[in-house]
């Protein structure tokens, strides 16, 4: 009895247990809890000495406290030698060469600007499309990009939230939401080649080949995973899409895949900002409806519309007689049933009065 008893007693632990690892899984997105809680890792740029004590070297440490951008500066001692531009933890090297005026740059570009603005307005990730110059093949991609992701928009949806959940609470940010766009850039363009080789990360042979590939890009600029176009056939666009749309499996950014990109951008301030407006689009929305449905209400209906329907000759003969044939004939018929029912009357009246006389 004794024995039974710690049988049941035991499994009610392991139910227990059960029941609350599923209350403790994370209901999150990947994407929305990458935004909220895995801050990019820095890249490293090494500056001669001589440089970095200069009127440009000192403009360019402001701009990287101003901007919040994730660059470790790492003074060289030696005269005259390159500047380099590491990617995380000793990666591969992005840019070698003289800075001057322009190196802001490194960390600043058009698309790099473009792919910050749709994060913080609430998509769930970008999509990366590196033309190659080869049109037919970089047309094929594109469009299947754009198709794909036009579909996943339409059937895809995010994990039911808890918003009394404390384990599942979102940080600072836009609405939660399923959101999906494609950023094309070409590969020759000179103002994107440190982003490219960014974007492209320890798939440096994507550079070298004369094909398109695509990356894709979410929460503080990680990217997931880039791929030639032999790789992103609808199946694969598919799965890593709903991959980031899922509930987060894992919290531990460096037990997922990917790498980070280096952009001038303080994360918590962009998404304080974010949140904000957020809430400012929340507030507005009913006062909007409201204005929509009294335009509604004040709107005239719109007058009946009159047809004229002309008699035709015989009808028409004897004045106070209905213009209509309809009329005429309903009219016969009322004239019918109010005979009949005279008929009926008078037989239930003087039936009657006949079997009284006779009797």
């Amino acid at each position: 009895m004794e024995t039974r008893a710690k049988e049941v007693f035991r499994l009610w632990l392991v139910i227990f247990g059960l029941c609350g690892g599923l209350a403790l899984a994370c209901t999150v997105p990947v994407f929305r809890y990458a935004l909220d809680h895995w801050s990019p890792d820095a890249y490293r740029l090494e500056v001669p000495v001589s440089w970095l004590s200069s009127d440009e070297g000192q403009r360019f440490r402001k701009f990287i406290q101003e901007s919040g951008a994730q660059v470790e500066l790492h003074p060289l001692e030696e005269g005259g030698a390159l500047s380099r531009l590491l990617m995380p933890e000793d990666g591969a090297e992005v840019w070698r060469g003289t800075l001057d005026e322009t190196a802001s740059t490194l960390l600043v570009s058009p698309a790099r600007e473009e792919l910050l603005r749709r994060i913080l307005a609430g998509e769930s990730m970008v999509w990366v499309m590196v033309r190659s110059g080869n049109e037919r093949a970089d047309t094929i991609l594109e469009e299947r990009l754009r198709s794909r992701l036009e579909y996943l928009g339409s059937v895809a949806a995010i994990p039911e939230q808890d918003p009394t959940d404390p384990i599942n609470k979102l940080g600072p940010g836009p609405a939660l939401k399923v959101g999906f766009s494609c950023l094309v850039i070409s590969r020759d363009d000179p103002a994107e080649q440190v982003f490219l080789r960014m974007l492209a990360g320890p798939r440096t042979e994507l550079l070298e080949k004369e094909a398109p590939f695509g990356a894709v890009v979410f929460g503080r600029g990680r990217v997931l995973g880039a791929w030639p176009v032999a790789d992103l056939e609808d199946e694969g666009i598919d799965e890593v899409s709903l991959f980031l749309l899922g509930a987060c499996s894992c919290r531990v950014k460096f037990q997922n895949p990917g790498w980070d990109l280096a952009l001038a951008v303080n994360w918590d301030e962009a998404l304080q900002a974010a949140q904000m407006e957020a809430d400012r689009e929340g507030q507005d929305a009913p006062d909007r409806e409201a204005k929509v449905t009294l335009q509604e209400d004040q709107e005239v209906a719109p007058a009946p519309e009159f047809v004229r329907i002309e008699a035709d000759s015989a009808s028409a003969d004897n004045e106070g007689r209905s213009t209509s044939p309809a009329s005429g004939k309903a009219g016969n018929v009322i004239a019918f049933l109010v005979a009949g029912l005279g008929v009926l009357v008078s037989f239930l009246v003087f039936t009657p009065l006949r079997k009284a006389k006779g009797s």
